[in-house]
């Protein structure tokens, strides 16, 4: 009796051992029809198992499969790593490129911002320096000169009435000279006719030096000789007539003195005039000259500029250029390394897959026969509805 119930028992047990065995592998089976390839490769397996083919064989393909994908993992990783470390080359390149550029960009900003715009700047005010002053010296002389023109009018006019007044004293002192007569051989006197001529003619001078600019005084000494002239013929007294005439001689040397006065004063003016002319003109010779250097200079400078910043703008578009290609570069070999990241994992997932289906081979075959049997009448059903 005790061994009747120890065989119930054992039987059981294996029953439910072969209950739960088929449990587990039609878990294991739906696990790996819901993954795309262990969908393919359960369909496979049961086209081969129905062709009655030794197992061995089928073993011998998924064991080939399997170590086809250890293989191909090993070769893609060798190509990945090779393809970073390109990536890591051309990066490193690129980022050597950039830095090249970047420090060119600096130095020729540099020499724009420390150098070539403060000189232009400087230059510029110079020049702008240099123009005022020839437009101040220019002006000094146009100034001088007609200030010489008007001093050299002035000196003609005072040497013209100078001249004028020696005239009329010259003329006067004729007259006197012309009618002088003697009275019963005694004494020397005017006579009618000179004395009326002499009237005439300083009355004549009195309105013609009236009309003087510079010394109008000249009239008065030409009415005080109109009285004195007058004066003489009274007195009958040739001491009188000879005191005139030699009041005349004296006041044409004073004339020409005070022509001659005028004439040394000219001089001085003119010599100063030339002196400070001479000094205008080196002024705005060396003036001229220094603003054709500035602008010379100034021309240079604004060409260099133009160079410097047609460099730059170049150097700027490389950099532009060298960093999109450098996103670039790094953009595609982050791509590439999600890709081998995801073929990885996707061969990895493929793998397990064979492996997990060899295992189901080796742990019971008759099982899995059933299984996949059963997985093969449900789908027909399925399809029939």
């Amino acid at each position: 009796m005790k061994n009747v119930n120890k065989f119930v028992i054992l039987s059981l047990l294996l029953m439910l051992n072969y209950a739960l065995e088929d449990i587990d592998m039609k878990q294991q089976i739906e696990q790996l029809d819901q993954h795309r390839f262990g969908h393919t490769l359960l369909d496979t397996i049961y086209l081969q198992l129905q062709t009655q083919e030794p197992i061995e064989r089928l073993m011998g393909t998924l064991q080939q499969i399997e170590d086809r994908y250890y293989q191909d993992q090993k070769e893609e990783d060798v190509s990945h790593r090779e393809y970073q470390d390109s990536c890591t080359v051309d990066l490193q390149n690129l980022d050597q490129n950039i830095k090249v550029s970047d420090n060119e960009r600096i130095k020729l900003e540099a020499r724009l911002e420390g150098e070539l715009y403060p000189k232009r700047e400087i230059l510029q005010k110079l020049i702008n320096q240099k123009q005022g002053e020839l437009k101040e010296f220019k002006e000094d002389l146009n100034e001088l000169d007609l200030q010489r023109e008007e001093e050299n009018e002035e000196y003609q006019h005072k040497i013209h009435e100078h001249e004028d007044v020696i005239a009329i004293l010259m003329q006067a002192r004729t007259l006197f000279s012309e009618n002088l007569q003697t009275h019963d051989n005694s004494f020397i006197q005017l006579n009618n006719n000179g004395i009326e001529l002499l009237q005439k003619h300083f009355g004549a001078s009195i309105k013609r030096a009236s009309k003087f600019t510079y010394r109008t005084s000249w009239g008065k000494m030409f009415k005080a000789l109109s009285t004195i002239t007058s004066r003489v013929h009274q007195l009958q007294d040739s001491a009188q007539v000879e005191n005139v005439i030699l009041l005349i001689d004296q006041l044409l040397e004073q004339v020409h003195d005070s022509m001659d006065l005028e004439k040394f004063s000219e001089e001085k003016r003119i010599q100063a005039y030339e002196k400070t002319r001479n000094l205008l003109v080196i002024s705005i010779n060396t003036t001229e000259s220094t603003l054709a250097s500035a602008i010379s200079d100034l021309a240079l400078v604004n060409e260099v500029i133009e160079q410097t910043q047609a460099t730059l703008d170049n150097v700027n578009q490389r950099l532009e250029m060298l960093q999109l290609s450098r996103d670039d570069r790094f953009t595609i070999c982050e791509q590439e390394a999600q890709d081998y990241q995801d073929s990885r994992s996707q061969r990895d997932s493929d793998r397990d897959v064979v492996s997990q289906t060899i295992g189901l081979l080796n742990k019971s075959l008759r099982t899995l026969k059933e299984q996949l049997a059963l997985r093969m009448s449900a789908g027909e059903q399925f399809e029939d509805v």
